[in-house]
């Protein structure tokens, strides 16, 4: 018998352990991120709801992977000033977020971005103001 909530527990249970959220500047990052990465873990698994262990760990495999690379690219670029450094970081996070949310998401210039970010944000504010424009890209298709 498939057993879902095991699935989801071991794949929440990586996640907790990935770097990008635990070495997050402050802890209601972290904490945004750990949510935020447990939705669209979620997601994934759920899409498994018929396969056995072995073919779900496959299947899931390549999303993990890029929904840890996107958390930590995130965290970089949330908490990084060096406008060149950002651009390594957004770059990262527009080929995860192709493997999670397909081939045609694209991000905007980063330039655009940065200049609607809160003034006075810290690195929270950044990371969900990233969140709501990623959903956004991704619901656009």
């Amino acid at each position: 018998m498939i057993d879902l909530e095991q699935r989801l527990r071991r794949t929440f249970s990586g996640l907790a352990g990935n770097e990008a959220l635990s070495n997050a500047p402050d802890e209601n990052a972290a904490a945004e991120m750990l949510k935020w990465s447990e939705e669209l873990a979620k997601y994934f698994v759920l899409q498994t709801g018929d396969m056995e262990d072995a073919p779900a760990e496959e299947y899931l495999a390549p999303y993990m992977r890029a929904l840890r690379t996107m958390m930590r690219a995130i965290s970089g670029w949330a908490s990084e000033t060096d406008p060149a450094v950002r651009v390594e970081w957004w770059t990262r996070i527009e080929q995860s977020a192709k493997t999670l949310y397909g081939e045609g998401f694209a991000l905007p210039a980063m330039e655009e971005v940065i200049n609607q970010l809160p003034s006075e944000g810290g690195v929270l504010e950044n990371i969900v103001s990233l969140k709501k424009l990623i959903e956004n890209q991704a619901a656009k298709g």
